[in-house]
């Protein structure tokens, strides 16, 4: 949401930009058009007043008289300039000095502009008359210098004052984005938690456009919720009802046939382990499959402890007990399949250890996701390493999976594969076994 945000603060303000250079620059554009119209009309009124200053000699020729001429014409690159021709005759205002004035061709003002001196540039006019049946011409010109210099530094000024003008609406829609945007990131938060189990639904008070998308998600999640308590309460009695006939089988026909018949007794024993072993990891990876749900989350600080105490209780061995975890809160697992696993490993332990025991709980960030890890240590007997593969082996029965440290029930493996976790064994430098255990987190 903050990177939709940029974005759209991004995409306005350049939208913003771009139409308020084209606008000002077409209207800076206009007012110079217009500022050059009325210097083309006083061109041709300083044109008649050039006109105007021939007078009748005392011989009856045309002259011009300077003294009905404008100031800045007798004043050296004052930026007025004028030319008169007629017929062989010649004038020109003292205010060219020693510069040249080209002559437009045409009647009329000359689009081009001229360099004159002193970095001028003028607008030039030239105009065709008759005076006492004489064919004049008179070229006025004007230095634009001066407009064109207020053109440019206003068209400067509008263009920062512009830029200046979006930056500040970028940052007040920069910040009414933040706020209108809030609910949606608390949304998420809140969704984030809700996945994490630390929340059970969204808070419905929230802003009008976004309240039914939550009750939505409300629903959705109840209903995922009852879901999968069904799915998981249909597992619970589909066990029980598989387990019973089993045990049937394996108590009354298999001692009916020990005495009877040895080897159908022993195959048929084997066979139903083997039965109730794959019956067990199927319901065991079918309910770890459900997933986990908001309502119960793993809660390290009460339930470890809890755990162990439970132990302790069971086993009533003088072990000294060493818990090392963070002040960690709800974890996004299945309470129960956690603490099953757990419980087996630390069962091990407690069985096999000679005097201590250590419990290292955490949550580690790696370069991909989170993850909670755990670590069992003891100062047991240890297995050999060349039996660690077999130690964590799937498809083996319970008595063949670890010789002389009992390690588990097949659903710790189960469990550790469902939730794509790692499971490692290794030598404690206590002399026993570590138990490695890792979780990623759901993505």
């Amino acid at each position: 949401m903050t990177s939709m945000g940029r974005r759209l603060g991004l995409s306005l303000f350049v939208s913003l930009l771009l139409a308020g250079v084209l606008i000002s620059q077409g209207a800076l554009w206009w007012l110079e058009r217009d500022q050059r119209q009325a210097l083309s009309l006083q061109l041709r009124d300083d044109a008649a007043g050039v006109l105007a200053a021939l007078v009748t000699g005392p011989q009856g020729r045309l002259m011009l008289d300077t003294s009905r001429l404008h100031p800045a014409y007798r004043r050296p690159l004052s930026g007025r300039y004028f030319v008169v021709l007629l017929g062989d005759q010649r004038w020109r205002s003292r205010s060219l000095w020693d510069q040249q004035l080209t002559l437009p061709v045409a009647p009329g003002v000359h689009p081009v502009l001229q360099a004159g001196a002193s970095d001028q540039q003028l607008l030039r006019f030239r105009g065709e008359y008759e005076k006492e049946d004489q064919a004049v011409t008179v070229v006025v010109a004007q230095d634009y210098t001066p407009i064109l210099t207020t053109y440019n530094q206003t068209r400067t000024v509008v263009l920062l004052v512009w830029v200046g003008v979006l930056l500040l609406l970028a940052a007040v829609q920069q910040w009414l984005l933040r706020r209108g945007l809030a609910p949606l990131r608390q949304a998420r938060k809140e969704i984030e938690q809700l996945r994490g189990g630390k929340r059970h639904e969204l808070n419905e008070a929230v802003a009008q456009e976004l309240h039914p998308l939550v009750v939505e998600i409300n629903r959705l999640q109840r209903h995922t919720e009852q879901q999968l308590q069904r799915s998981r309460h249909a597992l619970g009695d589909l066990g029980h009802a598989l387990k019973t006939p089993l045990a049937i089988l394996k108590n009354r026909c298999t001692q009916e046939l020990q005495d009877s018949d040895p080897a159908l007794y022993a195959m048929l024993s084997e066979q139903l382990a083997h039965m109730e072993g794959n019956i067990r990891r199927a319901l065991g990876r079918a309910r770890v499959a459900a997933g986990v749900t908001a309502s119960n989350p793993l809660r390290p600080l009460v339930d470890i402890p809890l755990l162990l105490k439970t132990l302790e209780q069971a086993h009533q061995r003088d072990l000294a007990v060493q818990l090392v975890m963070p002040e960690l809160s709800a974890q996004p697992f299945d309470r129960d399949d956690m603490l099953e696993v757990l419980g087996n490993v630390l069962d091990n332990a407690f069985k096999w250890a000679d005097s201590r025991i250590a419990l290292t709980v955490d949550v580690e960030t790696g370069n991909d996701r989170r993850r909670l890890t755990v670590c069992v240590d003891d100062d047991g007997p240890g297995i050999q390493a060349d039996r660690y593969a077999q130690v964590v082996q799937r498809g083996q029965r319970l008595d063949e999976r670890a010789a002389g440290h009992g390690l588990g029930l097949s659903i710790v493996s189960d469990t550790v594969v469902a939730y794509e976790g790692t499971l490692v064994l290794e030598a404690s430098s206590w002399g026993g076994l570590r138990v490695l255990l890792s979780f990623p987190y759901p993505s």
